[in-house]
């Protein structure tokens, strides 16, 4: 349901508990990750002797696992050409060990500074271990020239990277300013987390866990603070009674729309009936009400006051009405002026315990910072803003937010407490456990007007049946992102509408809950 993304720093803690409380020594570990990697390139290679290999190794322990990887290319008659980029004398602990090994077989080597690159002509496999995942800044001398070189390699060979693809940084996913374009990447125990953002996709190539043998025991009392999320998360929702009654699956009330905007509010109530509400309800200004009930029969209306704009006076009826919903979006289409706020700071007087916060109603939280405080004390509620919007309670820019989204995403989770759903690319899910869930679908057909909207529909809709709001969030973002790659078979080019992601839902779900009985957990790339 959820697979460990540690940290650079996290794995590097894991291999010292493993070695110094296990007595599992680092060259064992090394040799272990070499023959998964090995396995690997045997089951997409086919004919493996006579074949070549270039295998570069770095100075770290990602070059150690080069050199153990050579070895056993070299025991099943690949011709191997190493290229390492530090002296044979300065590798030292178990990289040093796996280089003797290699000495001692009289496999070629060479010093990469030393090496003319431009004479390479073809090989059939390039083994990246220059880089490891602690690769953190600017490339150094000669790694960007290299980089580039196993990339113009790349264009007839088949390139396998050592836990990460060389240049990418571990923790953001960036590269610096290049990095290696693996065919596949093979994460050792787990995968690290640069390898979930969106900037690393189009690097990593085919996504490989491998374990090597790090005990369950360290990895339970030492968790990540990152996951990803996979297809098993599916499971949380359970198939239908046969005898089922509609109020069983949850009664949402969306609060939103305003004068020429009322289709956001439309999408939040469509996103929540396809995704199994029993009820929908539209708390809306009175003047809406016959627009939407001539165009959406299925979604039943809430009239608030008298005025066609929103204001506090409509409280009143709100707060007799809010008791007999399971679940509240609020926010979609409100609209700016200055009477929304009014109505949101007296909606936090009494807020219903399974909110969920978004769109103009995040707008208005960020003007005023002790409304955030005062929601802080409400455990179940949820923010879902998009870059552009978390942007605003820092006062700073959607692209500064984007530079290290898990950084800005924990510092507003630690300061107000509450669940937060950070969408775009890879959205990331911080829930009340303390914990960061990153979503693996970065899908061009959810960029698209009103796809947030039919999210928190979906959310809210989950929250509507009595699910923890950290499984609602979770499984509604990976269910959303599931229909978004579904349209993408149909609209490679774009073109899909924000209606259609929710129309999805049904379907998307039904498909993917059989392969749950038929797979072992995959990621969904």
């Amino acid at each position: 349901m959820y697979l460990p993304l540690p940290t650079p720093e996290e794995m590097a803690a894991w291999d010292q508990k493993s070695s110094h409380d296990f007595g599992l020594w680092p060259e064992i570990l090394m040799e272990n990750a070499s023959r998964e990697a090995f396995r690997m390139i045997k089951r997409k290679i086919a004919d493996l002797p006579g074949r070549s290999a270039l295998v570069f190794a770095g100075s770290g322990n990602n070059g150690g696992d080069a050199f153990a990887l050579a070895r056993h290319l070299w025991n099943h008659d690949v011709k191997v050409m190493i290229l390492h980029s530090k002296r044979l004398k300065e590798y030292k602990g178990a990289a040093g060990y796996h280089l003797s090994l290699l000495r001692s077989l009289d496999i070629p080597h060479t010093y990469l500074y030393e090496y003319n690159l431009d004479f390479l002509k073809g090989v059939d496999i390039i083994v990246d271990g220059l880089l490891g995942t602690g690769f953190r800044g600017e490339l150094r001398e000669g790694y960007d020239q290299w980089i580039k070189a196993i990339n113009k390699l790349g264009r007839k060979s088949y390139i396998v990277s050592l836990d990460i693809p060389s240049g990418i940084d571990g923790i953001t996913g960036k590269p610096s300013p290049v990095a290696v374009m693996a065919d596949d990447t093979i994460a050792f125990e787990e995968a690290k987390i640069g390898l979930f953002q969106p900037e690393a996709r189009q690097y990593v190539g085919c996504l490989n866990i491998a374990k090597i043998g790090i005990p369950q025991k360290i990895k339970r009392e030492n968790p990540p603070v990152h996951y990803a999320l996979d297809i098993d998360v599916l499971s949380l929702l359970d198939f239908p009674k046969k005898n089922m009654h509609k109020k069983e699956n949850g009664h949402v009330l969306v609060l939103g729309g305003s004068q020429a905007l009322s289709g956001a509010a439309v999408l939040a109530c469509m996103g929540a009936l396809r995704a199994g509400s029993g009820l929908v309800t539209l708390g809306c200004p009175a003047g809406l009400v016959r627009e939407i009930r001539s165009g959406w029969p299925e979604i039943m209306t809430l009239p608030l006051g008298d005025s066609p704009d929103w204001n506090k006076d409509m409280l009143a009826r709100l707060k007799e009405e809010l008791p007999r919903f399971d679940s509240v979006v609020i926010g979609p289409g409100m609209g700016r002026k200055e009477n929304v706020l009014e109505f949101i700071r007296g909606y936090l007087d009494y807020v219903h315990p399974r909110t969920l916060f978004d769109a103009d109603a995040l707008y208005w939280l960020a003007q005023d910072e002790s409304l955030l405080r005062a929601l802080s004390e409400h455990k179940e509620v949820v923010l879902t803003p998009h870059p552009g919007e978390l942007a605003r309670f820092y006062g700073i820019s959607a692209k500064e937010i984007n530079t290290d989204r898990c950084h800005y995403a924990r510092e507003f989770t630690s300061k107000y407490k509450f669940n937060l759903v950070l969408k775009g690319a890879c959205t990331i899910i911080f829930g009340n456990d303390q914990h960061f869930y990153i979503s693996p679908f970065a899908v061009p057909n959810l960029a698209v007007g009103g796809s947030g909207d039919v999210l928190s529909g979906v959310i809210a809709s989950l929250m509507g049946r009595k699910m923890s709001t950290l499984n609602a969030t979770n499984l509604g973002v990976y269910w959303h992102g599931l229909a978004g790659k579904e349209l993408e078979k149909k609209y490679p080019f774009l073109g899909n509408l924000a209606r259609e992601i929710a129309e999805s839902l049904p379907a998307v779900m039904a498909r993917f809950k059989e392969e749950i009985r038929e797979c072992d957990s995959q990621i969904f790339w």
